[in-house]
Order: C-alpha cells, then sequence, then structure tokens
C-alpha cells in the first residue's frame, strides 16, 4: 500500500508542481498594451480607390457620407482591370513574392470591396501565382497575360467529396494517351467533381489550374496499389497530384469535354459565380503540365518526381500558404475598418456615455493591434530581395515557416469576424450604408476562414511537429492533447482522412487551441479578456 501512495505522489507530485509553476509564469508575466492605426498608412493607398470615389451620389439611407461599392460583374471586373494597371504602373506587380502580395492585398482591403480583393487573390495568387511558382519558361508567355488580365483564370482543387476542410483529397485523375500524344483530365464520379470553384462560373474566366491525380501503366512502389480503368486500358494510380493549366472556355462558350455547372445566387460576392467542372476525357497538350518539380515521360506516359520532391502536393499547395497570409492580412484590415466606423460614431454622439459600449471598443482595440502586431513580426520573414531570390527560394522559406502559416487561420480570421459582428451590434441601425459594409466584411472575414485551403488534412501532417516544437502547450488542453494523441497514435494512417472528416468540427477547435497557445506563449493574447486600452478622443 505504502509503495501505491509513494507511486501515486511520484506521479502527481511533478504535474501539479508543473501546473503551478506555469500558472504563477502567466499571472507574473507583464501586460503589454499594442498601438497600431486603424486607418491606411500612407497615401499612396488612396490611388486605388474608384475613380468615382469622391462624386457619385449618396444613396438612401447614406448618413455617413460613404460610398456603396458595386458588386456586378462587369463593374468589378472594370474596377479590377483599373487597380491592375495602377499597381503595373507602380511596378508594384513586379514581383509576386508572398511580401508583395500581402502588401496589395492590403492596399485593396482598405480602398476596394471583398469583391474585388476577392477576385485579385484568385487572379494573381492562385492561378498566376501556381503558374509563375509551379511552371517554366514554356508558361512565362500565359503568366505574363494573366499578369495583365489578358487571360482570367481560376484554381480547380477542392472537390465534391473532399470540401473546403480537407480539400487535399484529389480523385479527378489525369495520364498521357501516347497515341493521341495528350494530356488526358476525367472526372470518374460525382464526388471527384471539382466544386466551389471560384468564379469557374464567370463566362469570362478562360482558363483553369486542375489538380489531378496522375495515373500510368507502371506500378510505383506502393504498400497499396489502386488501379483504374481507362479510354486507353488499366492503369495504376500514382500517389502524385499535378498541376496542368487548361483552358477551359473559347470567347465565353465552354470547349467540349468539359461541363461547367453555376452555383446559385448569393447574398455576398455577388461577382463572384462558383462553379463545379467536370471532365470527360478531356484532352490537353503536354506542355500544359505546370513541371518545375516532375517531368513527363512521353514514351511511357509515366511521371518523373525527384528525390528531393517526396510529397509533390505540398509543393502544389504552397500557394494556398501564401493566401493564407493575405487573407488573414486583409481579416485585419476589415476589423480595423469596422471598428473605425463605430469608434466614429460612439464618440461623436451620447453612447460614448454607456460603459458597455466603450468597454467593447476597448477591447476590439487592443485585440486588433494584438493581431496586427504579431502579424507585421511574422510577415518579416518574408521580406526579401525578389531581383536575387529564385522561385525555389520563396518555396523553401514557406516551407519552413509553415507550422504558423498552417495555423493563422485559425487565430486572426475567426477573431476578425466576431469582432466585425460586435461592430454590427454596436453601430446600431442608423446607417443603411454602415450595415452594408459591416456585413460585407463579415462575409469576407467569414469566407477567410474556409478559404485558401484551410485543410485539416494538411493541417494534421504538421500537428505533430507543432507539439514538438512548442513546449508550452499547457496540460489544461487535454482535450487538444487527447484528441491529437488519438489521431496520431490510435488512428491507423490509412483511416485518418476518414476519421478527419468525420470529425471536422472538433478538429478545427483543435486547431484553434494550438494557436492560441503559440501566440500566447510569444507574448501574444487575444482572448475575449484582453486588458482594455484607454482611447483618447479625438
Amino acid at each position: 500500500m505504502d509503495f501505491f501512495v509513494q507511486l501515486l505522489l511520484f506521479l502527481i507530485l511533478p504535474l501539479v508542481l508543473y501546473f503551478a509553476i506555469t500558472t504563477f509564469l502567466q499571472f507574473s508575466r507583464s501586460k503589454r498594451h499594442y498601438i497600431c492605426p486603424l486607418d491606411s498608412l500612407s497615401d499612396v493607398y488612396t490611388s486605388l480607390l474608384p475613380t468615382d470615389f469622391y462624386t457619385k451620389p449618396q444613396q438612401p439611407g447614406n448618413n455617413d457620407g460613404g460610398y456603396v461599392y458595386a458588386s456586378d460583374v462587369p463593374t468589378v471586373l472594370q474596377q479590377l482591370r483599373t487597380v491592375v494597371a495602377t499597381l503595373h504602373s507602380q511596378q508594384a506587380l513586379a514581383s509576386l513574392d508572398p511580401y508583395n502580395l500581402i502588401v496589395i492585398h492590403e492596399r485593396l482591403a482598405y480602398t476596394n470591396s471583398c469583391d474585388v480583393v476577392n477576385w485579385f487573390t484568385v487572379q494573381f495568387n492562385l492561378f498566376t501565382g501556381s503558374i509563375t511558382a509551379l511552371g517554366t519558361a514554356t508558361h512565362a508567355t500565359l503568366a505574363q497575360d494573366a499578369r495583365e488580365l489578358r487571360k482570367l483564370g481560376c484554381f480547380a482543387l477542392t472537390e465534391k467529396g473532399a470540401g473546403v476542410l480537407s480539400g487535399l483529397l484529389c480523385d479527378t485523375i489525369a495520364y498521357y494517351n501516347s497515341e493521341a500524344k495528350k494530356i488526358v483530365i476525367h472526372t470518374p464520379n460525382e464526388d471527384a467533381k471539382k466544386c466551389w470553384i471560384s468564379y469557374a462560373g464567370n463566362s469570362q474566366i478562360e482558363y483553369a489550374v486542375v489538380f489531378a491525380k496522375w495515373c500510368q501503366a507502371t506500378v510505383i512502389n506502393s504498400s497499396k496499389e489502386v488501379s483504374v480503368n481507362t479510354n486507353i486500358g488499366k492503369l495504376f494510380i500514382t500517389p502524385h497530384v499535378v498541376a496542368i493549366v487548361v483552358q477551359i472556355r473559347s470567347n465565353g462558350v465552354i470547349l467540349p469535354g468539359i461541363s461547367i455547372e453555376e452555383c446559385n445566387t448569393r447574398s455576398d460576392f455577388r461577382s463572384n459565380c462558383f462553379g463545379g467542372l467536370t471532365f470527360t476525357d478531356f484532352h490537353t497538350a503536354p506542355e500544359n503540365l505546370l513541371d518545375r518539380y516532375c517531368s513527363l515521360d512521353t514514351t511511357t506516359g509515366a511521371l518523373q518526381v525527384p528525390d528531393n520532391c517526396p510529397k509533390l502536393f505540398f509543393k502544389l499547395a504552397n500557394r494556398l500558404l501564401v493566401g493564407r497570409l493575405c487573407l488573414s492580412g486583409t481579416a485585419i484590415v476589415c476589423a480595423k475598418s469596422a471598428l473605425q466606423l463605430v469608434i466614429k460614431k460612439v464618440y461623436n454622439s451620447k453612447r460614448s456615455q454607456f460603459s458597455y459600449i466603450t468597454d467593447h471598443i476597448q477591447v476590439m482595440l487592443q485585440q486588433i493591434c494584438e493581431m496586427d502586431c504579431y502579424f507585421r513580426r511574422l510577415i518579416k520573414r518574408f521580406q526579401i530581395n525578389s531581383s536575387t531570390v529564385t522561385v525555389t527560394n520563396i518555396e523553401e522559406l514557406l516551407e519552413k515557416n509553415i507550422d504558423e502559416i498552417l495555423l493563422i487561420k485559425a487565430y486572426i480570421p475567426p477573431l476578425c469576424r466576431d469582432i466585425v459582428a460586435k461592430c454590427r451590434e454596436l453601430y446600431g441601425a442608423e446607417s443603411l450604408l454602415a450595415h452594408t459594409r459591416m456585413a460585407e466584411s463579415h462575409a469576407g472575414c467569414y469566407a477567410n476562414c474556409l478559404a485558401e485551403g484551410d485543410s485539416v488534412v494538411m493541417a494534421q501532417a504538421f500537428v505533430g511537429q507543432c507539439m514538438r516544437k512548442y513546449k508550452h502547450i499547457s496540460l489544461r488542453n487535454w482535450r487538444l492533447l487527447w484528441f491529437m494523441m488519438k489521431i496520431l497514435v490510435m488512428v491507423p494512417t490509412s483511416k485518418r482522412i476518414k476519421y478527419i472528416n468525420a470529425h471536422q468540427t472538433e478538429i478545427m477547435v483543435v486547431f484553434q487551441q494550438i494557436a492560441n497557445g503559440i501566440f500566447q506563449n510569444q507574448g501574444i493574447n487575444s482572448s475575449l479578456q484582453s486588458i482594455p486600452v484607454p482611447i483618447t478622443k479625438t
């Protein structure tokens, strides 16, 4: 009995001591106060405003003298062309490196509608960025046309059977037909249909970067051989996913072998007509394979992948990592803009007498500044000399910081979404314009929580690395520790994808816990109990 008690004390006392020390350190750590501007940082931002920003007549119910952005497709596209022409004249689009894209997204978020920002990120980060990062000299002309908006495209990754939370599942197949000397793209079943592809339903979009699982006659060493029947016979599915840039329309007409289903009209992002793409033995030239990290043997139809790229899919998905940073930046801008409207109204009215309102404003201001402080610290890592740095260097930089990039959207966009929602509540119902703008910002933050490959499958691959790297994860997060242990230890590798798909809500909660733990350990604390910062009335 004494031995049992001693053993129990031996096991419990270190845990109690650990909990006591960590609790003491948390309470004794000095509280930081953060200061950040809520408006744009320089006059260069105004150059991206719509041309009629100061002359457009005010609409009924517009009490605060603001601007109502258009959301119809022709107007949004024309504004996008105007913005891009301005950016080209400023040499701002000379490089599509991560830091430059983040800065441009912030400039657009301050001055334009979410529709323009959304179309810009699809065209320049996902479509053009993929061609630039994954393609070679063969694709240089197309990349330049895309930069200048002569070619508009989309990013066809998500499939119906995967969904946005596990978008790295890919059942669309591609293989080489040696007789036709063409690559064939095919949708084998309903679940493999490309679904919710931004702008694929817009008739102006003529190109798409399509992700597909490569199939060939030879078997790649694998513990599990999977075959598929094609129009050239039986082929084996490889573990590699390839990116192929294909033309899907010509002068607005959908090409043979492709069917596009348009999604229904929505209340937000009305210029973005989502589309579902189905390929039926669609033929495209082998030159359209984005082959920076792979090559095609046109004799055997086999895909050659270098030994240093065993996980080819993660190379292809690096644009999603850049997107996480860009959309986190725009989410902060949305929250700043909404809070600025509230502060302007409250402190110019008798509402400033109500502590309920002012206390919430102070808490939200501190939260935004904390997020902004961490975000600035993070993106400094991506400040590079684009004239001397190669595409490969940029990809390596992204992969080096992949753990924090993967988790940043579990931290910033959800909190920004909550801030905008609270701002809508505090503002009241006196201004139709403010509510329209805040509703758009709220929808933008919500979309940022899901967009850009917010895949639990991708994040799960790096959770073990994060848990080993950040030793500060508290025992109080027992749910996190237990759930991740259950996935990494108890769930067989072959069943993890199905398990994750069945527990997506719980997975996202776990990732938010990891993100909060990481950022709090770095002195960033953005919980709802943040220390209020006094605001000086101007």
